[in-house]
């Protein structure tokens, strides 16, 4: 006698019922793509740390050529041998424009080793970005050679 429930095939066997996922296979499914998706958050987190980090290098590169530009108007007696460093805000502190960084611009103002006669000075300026708990690739540095404006002496 035949029921409603049982299937036969034309072969006579009993045909397997339609099967699904199971239990272990979907937990294991979902864990997969769990770790996938962990792997790309943290591929999103690394960019947006990077590119943070090149606008702060593109800000120090400004405030350098800026410091560099300072002295190339100077006259060449005015420029003081020096080595300092200080702390320079740059950036907004207005509501929902709050982006101020603070960076380390060091200026060394030094007779040229080159030259014997100190008739050219050699002025490095360094910015480095203070870190704050954010990625940062480092800071810029210029050198500009600067000889003495007067023919054949100080």
């Amino acid at each position: 006698m035949r029921t409603h429930n049982s299937r036969r095939r034309a072969d006579g066997a009993a045909a397997r019922p339609a099967g699904g996922f199971t239990i272990l296979e979907t937990v294991i499914a979902l864990f997969v793509a769990m770790v996938v998706g962990f792997g790309a958050i943290s591929l999103f987190i690394f960019s947006a740390n990077f590119n943070a980090g090149a606008a702060d290098r593109a800000r120090a590169l400004a405030l350098a050529q800026e410091t560099i530009e300072g002295y190339r108007a100077k006259a060449y007696a005015a420029l003081d041998i020096t080595d300092v460093t200080t702390a320079v805000n740059v950036g907004s502190t207005t509501a929902g424009e709050s982006d101020r960084r603070t960076f380390n611009v060091t200026k060394k103002v030094e007779y040229d080793t080159a030259v014997s006669n100190n008739k050219q000075k050699k002025i490095t300026v360094t910015v480095t970005p203070v870190a704050n708990g954010r990625w940062t690739g480092g800071g810029v540095t210029l050198v500009m050679l600067r000889a003495s404006d007067v023919a054949g002496g100080l």
